[in-house]
């Protein structure tokens, strides 16, 4: 079972403000719990709750932004760490109880995030932050970028098994994009990095990648010569995505199509594996053994790709080492919602069993292959997955499209900040086996991770909180 980064999701408030440090303070265990309006099958008169803040902003979307929330879903617990980044704590999932905490070496003007990772060394917590150092005597102040890796199974007071300190250039904004088995640092434009720091996790070493160029073979006109950027970091190497500018068409007017597509370390190009007559792929995650991409015809170049209605898009799971097909689903969206590298990582989740995956506005059954489309239509709203439970059920926010650029992208989960307005919003139970959705009642809030057991775990605002299978 993959590790999961989780957003803050709007919806209920059920504290004044969350300004407090969740995590400070030396108590055993989270408190009783708050009983939040969720989905039918929950128990909210047990389990456990804590306060939470909300999340920092990134000026990118389409990067993996600054959660405060993970889950380690082998060391079954719950990860937290506060808004500053001066601390973390790891609760037990099924009781609340304190497992351990970590205190890094201070930063100021901090913005921080919390991620977990699997390796064959085990789960490993990821403290990324961006801040300054305070600076004294002759020494002055300096931005830098920090990462500190625990291991999961620490305990009582916890140390890094890794702590890098990377020098963070002024007037340059960097983002953290990370899966489950890998982390870039670095600029991102579009969902790619011209250049990045790739960190491994497992052994704590890290390596500069950038824009480079590659030779690949199977474009419209045979082997062409591209420009690859990196989109994320995996198991298998990091994912660059790359698209064809010579020797092609680019308005899409009939002739040589051109390819937009992306390669996977040494492993794997997408050319290779790509559905017939699709040209265009796009990858849009990569989760546990698996990497999700969409693939279309060709797109003229002036347009980025989009899953709209005018025509039919092919949402994949692949095998991350291979590129084999494990399942597929055509798709169309009344919303026209844009397809980035690495848009759909926040809302791409694998069942604790690993019979089911849900990406963005889809559902996967991987015994069968087969997939669900849970898009808008002119006559339903879309529905962003957050979470899929073992039985294939799973669980979803009402896509809502505004003026916001995230609203845009397809497969980004929405956060709620501290300061804004964010109107609650609406939200659907669905069945990944049989395609069928149902609109849950007003207000309810909607598990990001359901466990084996049926614990699922609730992220507002400023609240987190457990509840067990009723």
């Amino acid at each position: 079972m993959t590790a999961l980064v989780l957003g803050a999701l709007a919806g209920c408030s059920v504290t004044s403000g969350g300004k407090a440090d969740p995590t400070a303070g030396s108590a055993p265990r989270a408190a009783a719990p708050v009983r939040l309006p969720v989905p039918d099958g929950f128990a909210t008169e047990t389990g456990w709750s804590t306060s939470a803040s909300p999340e920092a902003a990134d000026v990118e979307p389409a990067s993996s932004g600054f959660p405060l929330v993970a889950v380690a879903p082998r060391s079954g617990l719950v990860i937290q760490a506060s808004a500053d980044g001066s601390r973390v704590r790891a609760f037990s999932l099924a009781s609340g109880k304190t497992v351990w905490t970590f205190a890094p070496k201070a930063l100021t003007r901090v913005r921080a995030g919390v991620f977990v990772q699997e390796s064959k060394a085990g789960e490993k917590v990821v403290l990324a932050r961006q801040g300054k150092t305070s600076g004294s005597g002759l020494s002055t102040s300096r931005r830098r970028t920090t990462i500190d890796v625990i291991a999961a199974d620490s305990t009582s007071k916890a140390t890094a098994v890794h702590h890098l300190d990377l020098v963070a250039p002024d007037g340059t904004a960097v983002s953290f994009t990370a899966t489950d088995s890998g982390l870039l640092v670095g600029p991102v434009s579009d969902g790619a990095h011209e250049k990045a720091v790739a960190i491994d996790a497992a052994t704590g070493v890290q390596r500069t990648v950038q824009k480079s160029t590659l030779t690949v073979s199977g474009c419209g006109s045979g082997s062409c010569a591209v420009q690859a950027s990196a989109a994320f970091a995996t198991s298998q190497g990091v994912v660059s995505a790359f698209q064809q500018q010579d020797g092609c068409d680019q308005w899409a007017k009939g002739g040589t199509p051109c390819t937009y597509g992306f390669q996977v370390g040494d492993a794997w190009t997408s050319t290779s594996v790509a559905p017939s007559g699709m040209h265009v792929g796009i990858p849009l995650a990569a989760t546990g053994p698996y990497l999700v991409a969409a693939w279309r015809t060709s797109d003229p170049q002036t347009d980025p790709p989009a899953l709209s209605d005018t025509k039919k898009t092919i949402l994949a799971v692949h095998d991350l080492a291979t590129g084999k097909i494990k399942a597929r689903v055509s798709c169309t969206s009344a919303d026209a919602l844009t397809l980035q590298p690495g848009s759909a990582q926040s809302s791409t989740r694998l069942s604790p069993n690993g019979d089911f995956l849900v990406s963005g506005q889809v559902g996967f059954d991987l015994a069968t292959g087969r997939g669900n489309c849970f898009t808008s239509t002119a006559s339903t709203k879309g529905i962003d997955l957050t979470a899929v439970a073992d039985d294939g059920t799973a669980y979803g926010i009402v896509h809502v499209v505004d003026d916001m650029e995230a609203t845009s992208l397809y497969g980004r989960l929405p956060i709620a900040q501290d300061g804004t307005h964010t109107p609650g919003h609406d939200s659907a139970r669905v069945s990944v086996r049989s395609g069928t959705a149902k609109a849950l009642p007003a207000a309810a809030e909607v598990p990001l991770y359901v466990a084996s057991d049926g614990h699922g775990l609730f992220r507002t605002r400023d609240m987190v909180a457990v509840y067990p299978a009723s």
